[in-house]
């Protein structure tokens, strides 16, 4: 189609269907503000939903590419239409925005979540905070100095004494370099943790077991290893107390038994002797024992209290990681009775932090641990836990540590377990009084932008600022909506989480996922966080790849550039506060074409 004249017909055409469209939409989504952001998005969707490839490519062919031009699209299709001599329909019903207005209202929400950006420098930097970094104040001034705007404190981890000891050595560092006239404001970010599954407990089976007692420099024991005993006839209590790293099953020999302040000898596989001390009961003949040196144990050693003999007729760790390779079983118990109950066969045992996320789980449904780094298969669900298989390992053994995440992309453990967590509800007031941001993590729906939102105020913090995570597949096919819900919201944002979103979704389609992610934001004039692996080489290893310089400059069509911790966070600060310095504005980063891989994000 090369006719000037059918062109501006077939565009006048499109014009007003989007128009429509639009007038009908707008009808569901009133809006007491942001019309035009709200119409811009509108738009934009339909266009990506509904124009003709052949029409893009004549419009591409003449010079004239909507893609790219999201923000301000209305006004770009109507000078279009004015070159093509082709007349407006002035009765639509919706509030274009002109490119400078669309400048201006996304630099007014970025300010209004991240704070006011630094001079030759648009983009914000976002950094992960570590919780022992609360011990190195220095380190806090240098991450100012070198272009720290927002500290990131992941509520999955620690604890609010932890986090409001982070808060204050924050502070501290401002007022430290603000006597030095070197002021530097920083906003805190607090993650939400949400229903992100999490190993809560792991168990091992051994042939010989070593257990090691902690020790300082000199070699001397710090504190006992804590452990349980119990005997075959009677389960371990539940909840597993969380200082234990050891369970034996006993067999009591001549109907022996134990008390509160016994001491079991016993000879070690090394031939070391050795004893536990008995420090209370917890449970029917089933006691806490304190072990006061490291030991090698296996099953069958024999344990004496006095005359009474007694057999260790199974023994767990329960170790803080333990080591997989292909082939590995695993078994995912629901619960810590089923769990401690389980002293036979081979594998890791462990139990997680949300045994309603694996109700939906079906055999051959794919399980991935570490981010990705290890895949298991889920191979047949039991009454009391799940059975899989680690099929893939990366060609050497890897550890799960307690506080792994797991997913289950096939699962959809979102239909069980809801976005705000009873966790996440009881952080919130703390969240609201010490935050400048609050991240909700695995949002799904509008409603939970809603529902927050409503906690929020009933803390009086109503104006804080809201990032939506999108990190799994229902949240990209609703991310239009939520936009359309965030445009109700005083200051919000949307951070693309791609280490959890490329393990629901797929890493084949991550990038056509984070370009429309960006695009759709970009039509609702919607600032954005790019994180996950940003120059993660860099900071953990002090020399960046050739792939991270890349993906910074990808990232520079976000608002906001998201660091994790590492040896050489500070040094990754600077390096990324310079490129950004450098490259921005420079010239606009070309916008990928229309006819690509897309995915269902436009849908409303």
């Amino acid at each position: 189609m090369h006719d000037k004249r059918e062109l501006g017909a077939r565009l006048a055409a499109f014009y007003r269907e989007m128009a429509e469209w639009v007038g009908q939409k707008r009808k569901e989504v009133p809006l007491s503000f942001h019309e035009g952001s709200r119409d811009q998005l509108l738009a934009y969707a339909y266009m990506r939903g509904c124009m003709p490839s052949d029409l893009a490519e004549a419009l591409e062919e003449h010079g004239w590419q909507l893609d790219g031009r999201e923000a301000h699209l209305i006004d770009m299709m109507e000078q279009v239409l004015a070159c093509l001599h082709v007349p407006v329909d002035g009765k639509t019903e919706w509030r274009k925005v002109t490119r400078k207005e669309a400048n201006e209202l996304l630099h007014e929400r970025t300010k209004a979540v991240f704070g006011s950006s630094r001079p030759h420098r648009p983009t914000h930097i976002m950094v992960t905070m570590d919780e022992s970094w609360v011990d190195e104040p220095g380190l806090i001034e240098r991450l100012l100095l070198y272009g720290m705007d927002v500290a990131r404190i992941n509520c999955a981890y620690g604890s609010p004494e932890t986090w409001e000891s982070l808060v204050s050595v924050i502070r501290q560092a401002e007022r430290q370099l603000a006597q030095q006239m070197q002021g530097r404001k920083c906003r805190i970010y607090m993650d939400l943790p949400g229903p992100k599954i999490r190993v809560d407990r792991l168990a091992v089976n051994m042939g010989t077991m070593k257990l090691s007692v902690k020790k300082n420099q000199y070699g001397e024991a710090i504190e006992p290893l804590v452990g349980l005993i119990s005997f075959s006839s009677f389960p371990p209590p539940s909840p597993l107390p969380r200082d234990v790293s050891f369970m034996w099953q006993l067999t009591a020999e001549d109907g022996a038994a134990v008390e509160e302040g016994d001491e079991l000898l016993f000879t070690d596989v090394r031939g070391k002797k050795q004893k536990l001390r008995v420090t209370e009961q917890i449970a029917p003949s089933c006691f806490k024992v304190f072990l006061s040196r490291t030991a090698y144990v296996q099953k069958g050693m024999k344990l004496q209290n006095g005359k009474a003999s007694f057999t260790v007729s199974s023994a767990l760790l329960i170790p803080v990681k333990a080591f997989a390779t292909a082939g590995t079983p695993l078994h995912i118990y629901f619960d810590d009775a089923a769990f401690m109950a389980a002293y036979g066969g081979a594998g890791i045992k462990m139990t997680t932090t949300l045994a309603k996320a694996w109700r939906n789980v079906r055999a051959g449904d794919r399980l991935y641990l570490n981010d990705g780094q290890m895949v298991a298969r889920i191979v047949k669900v039991h009454d009391r836990y799940v059975e899989a298989k680690v099929v893939f390992d990366g060609g050497k053994r890897k550890a799960i540590k307690q506080g792994t995440g797991l997913h289950l992309p096939d699962s959809f453990p979102h239909l069980t377990v809801p976005p705000l967590t009873d966790r996440d509800l009881e952080w919130i007031p703390f969240i609201a009084s010490h935050a400048d941001i609050v991240g909700l993590s695995f949002v799904q729906t509008p409603h939970d932008l809603r529902k927050l939102s409503y906690l929020l105020a009933e803390q009086g913090a109503d104006s804080l600022p809201v990032i939506a995570k999108i990190e799994t597949q229902t949240a990209l096919h609703n991310l239009a909506r939520l936009l359309l819900e965030g445009l109700q919201i005083p200051a919000f944002g949307v951070m693309i989480a791609r280490g959890d979103l490329a393990l629901e979704i797929g890493f084949d389609r991550l990038a056509a996922a984070q370009r429309d992610i960006l695009a759709l934001c970009r039509a609702a004039h919607i600032p954005v966080i790019w994180a996950t692996q940003v120059l993660e080489q860099m900071a953990k290893k002090g020399i960046p790849s050739r792939a991270e310089i890349s993906d910074v400059f990808l990232g520079k069509q976000a608002q906001c550039v998201m660091l994790n911790k590492g040896r050489y966070i500070a040094e990754a600060v600077r390096l990324l506060s310079s490129l950004l310095k450098k490259e921005e504005r420079r010239g606009k980063p070309a916008m990928p074409e229309m006819d690509g891989e897309r995915t269902d994000l436009f849908d409303l």
